[in-house]
């Protein structure tokens, strides 16, 4: 960035959830020209009218990244004009740490600056955009974003300031649009509810007339389970409840309208007004994430599977990896790990991988582990998920021969090594982590952190799974160890050796869940176990067979397919029917993307996710046990 531009913002007290429109005029006559901002919260460029630019990248405090576009094409020669509003949500999400207002852009022509964010820039509250309303979508996403029709534009003086952090350039590569996809109306009554034909991820638009001024509501979800779209859902992370819908203040007449802050995502939307309406036309442009798709040579359901699998993690990745499209659209380690696994096979770039887990490497926290998501702050950490992150850049690394990432993210990776190392007791075994630490594992009972997360009281107790996942992730850990010439100090053979001791039931030769749970049995934990060298043929059979195993979820199929793969590779049969037998029935259920669970959604909770990251595992397994050979 020039030196000579500035942080800038409106000069009025600062309030959440609003949005300043930032403006100046700027001469060209040159050949090429080329904006770099970086903006708080978010930002919507437009050159001379049109949309130029959206989208920003989140950072840390301590840390930025600018966007850098070539705005060419929306230049004209002679005078034209810049237009920036950002918004500037003021809240602390699962994908945005709350670091104040602001704007910092520098334009140049030819490599010459022209313009550049200072005390002459114009500012103002842009109307266009509802100001303060602070209507949360869910706790992970923030805000909802409300549009004014012909709002105007309040002017404001503006102030400068300065920021102690660094800048970098965006780490991955900008969105793509696709062709908008159009809602069908559904012969649903008359709740104007449209189907946008599969999951779709993207920015809503919406050209509607009305009788009169009025206020239209648009809605989005996955299903219809009650009939029409879920928008408002009670409960999520803290109890705060979610609404997942936008308000368009139309005018009397034709009101069109795009929205480029707030993503959207979801099959389904539902328009309300509060007067009488016609809707000419709504729907999502979506936008996903420039990669080359890898082509295998599948055919009838293993292609179909393995085609919605791909779909799904382009659907999952933005910004950077996300969760879920729809309800949290938030980087976790364990998440991404599956998304990037598959990725080595889906996609010809690695790029995405590499950056991910470097973000995801700035998320550590003070106590040396990570935050639940990144960019976030003060979340409920996932001991295991930090694990996983250990198994994430061991395999970037064995996948791409990058050795380069080991040094980047070390002190990092090496801190959470410590964390749990130093957690190890007198028995050889690391007990669970206190409050407010969140104990989870998979949504299953027994490993679900037994609702530690919604404030219920912890129970002291050693985790077959955590256990284990230590000795699995710590071999991984050693490796890249000895790729830096360093000497791993974990004996793990000692330390398996007490989770024989600890966890083995003898009389039914399976490893049950912790030393306050003896009597159940998760297919998961006695995988991690087998994983480890802990296990036996009777207990790969059981894998397989045992209908008491509590079943491991769609998030931690993996690890129990490894376990047998790794065993003996003709269990690839098995979970390769398996695939088909989990999978299929989603597809038989009309999915387009795969489900956050298998369970899907009920009438009593609408809010498990129909489209998960970390759902996507076929894509591995259809390659290294099918080995489908590239067209």
């Amino acid at each position: 960035m020039d030196v000579k531009a500035k942080w800038i913002w409106a000069d009025k007290p600062l309030e959440s959830d609003e949005y300043i429109l930032f403006f100046d005029r700027f001469h060209f006559d040159g050949k090429n020209a080329v904006l770099r901002l970086c903006s708080e919260t978010n930002y919507l460029l437009k050159i001379n009218g049109k949309v130029a630019g959206y989208g920003q990248f989140p950072g840390f405090p301590f840390e930025k990244y600018y966007d850098e576009i070539d705005v060419t094409d929306y230049c004209v020669k002679g005078e034209n004009l810049l237009e920036i509003t950002v918004w500037y949500e003021g809240y602390n999400t699962f994908t945005h740490i709350e670091d104040g207002a602001g704007l910092i852009f520098e334009l140049q022509a030819d490599g010459n600056p022209v313009l550049t964010s200072g005390d002459t820039t114009l500012c103002g509250v842009d109307g266009n955009y509802e100001q303060h309303v602070r209507r949360i979508v869910t706790v992970q996403v923030g805000y909802t974003s409300n549009m004014v029709k012909d709002g105007g534009i309040k002017p404001l003086p503006v102030k400068t300031f300065s920021r102690d952090c660094k800048m970098k350039p965006r780490p991955v590569k900008k969105l793509v649009e696709g062709d908008p996809v159009y809602g069908k109306l559904l012969p649903i009554d008359d709740k104007r509810i449209y189907d946008l034909g599969r999951e779709t991820a993207g920015y809503a638009f919406i050209e509607i007339d009305c009788e009169a001024d009025c206020t239209v509501t648009l809605a989005y979800g996955e299903q219809l389970l009650t009939g029409e779209v879920s928008r408002i859902i009670p409960g999520g992370y803290k109890n705060v409840g979610r609404d997942f819908s936008m308000d368009f203040k139309c005018k009397k007449g034709k009101n069109i309208f795009t929205n480029y802050f707030l993503r959207l995502a979801g099959r389904y939307l539902q328009v309300f007004a509060d007067k009488q309406v016609k809707v000419e036309n709504v729907g999502l442009i979506p936008v996903y994430y420039p990669l080359t798709e890898r082509m295998v040579a599948l055919t009838g359901m293993d292609k179909q599977i393995y085609d919605v699998a791909v779909r799904t993690l382009r659907l999952c990745m933005h910004e950077h990896y996300e969760d879920c499209p729809w309800r949290e659209q938030a980087l976790y380690s364990l998440d991404s790990r599956n998304q990037m696994l598959c990725g080595y096979y889906a996609f010809h770039e690695s790029e995405f991988q590499r950056e991910n887990l470097v973000l995801l490497s700035k998320g550590k926290r003070a106590d040396g582990l990570l935050e639940l998501t990144c960019p976030a702050v003060d979340t409920p950490s996932i001991p295991f998920f930090s694990l996983i992150f250990a198994v994430a850049v061991y395999e970037y690394v064995t996948n791409t021969g990058d050795e380069s990432l080991i040094g980047e993210v070390w002190d990092t990776l090496s801190g959470i090594m410590q964390v749990f190392a130093e957690r190890i007791q007198e028995n050889g075994l690391i007990k669970n982590f206190p409050a407010p630490y969140w104990n989870f594992y998979e949504w299953t009972t027994g490993s679900d952190g037994n609702g530690e997360y919604l404030d219920k009281p912890h129970v002291e107790r050693f985790d077959l799974i955590l256990n284990c996942a230590f000795v699995y992730a710590y071999q991984r850990f050693k490796s890249l160890c000895e790729r830096k010439g360093i000497q791993a100090n974990v004996d793990i053979e000692k330390m398996k050796d007490a989770i024989k001791k600890s966890f083995y039931d003898q009389t039914k030769n399976r490893y049950f869940l912790s030393d306050v749970d003896k009597e159940m049995y998760s297919q998961l934990g006695n995988a991690f176990a087998v994983l480890i060298g802990l296990g036996n043929d009777e207990l790969i059979t059981a894998l397989k067979e045992d209908a008491a195993l509590i079943p491991a979820t769609l998030s931690m199929l993996g690890f129990v397919y490894d376990a047998l793969l790794g065993n003996d590779e003709s269990n690839g049969n098995w979970i390769i029917s398996d695939i088909r037998k989990k999978y299929g029935y989603m597809l038989s259920q009309g999915a387009t993307s795969f489900w956050e669970t298998l369970e899907g959604v009920t009438v009593e909770d609408c809010s498990n996710s129909l489209c998960h990251g970390w759902s996507a595992i076929p894509v591995y397994y259809y390659n290294v046990i099918k080995k489908g050979e590239e067209k």
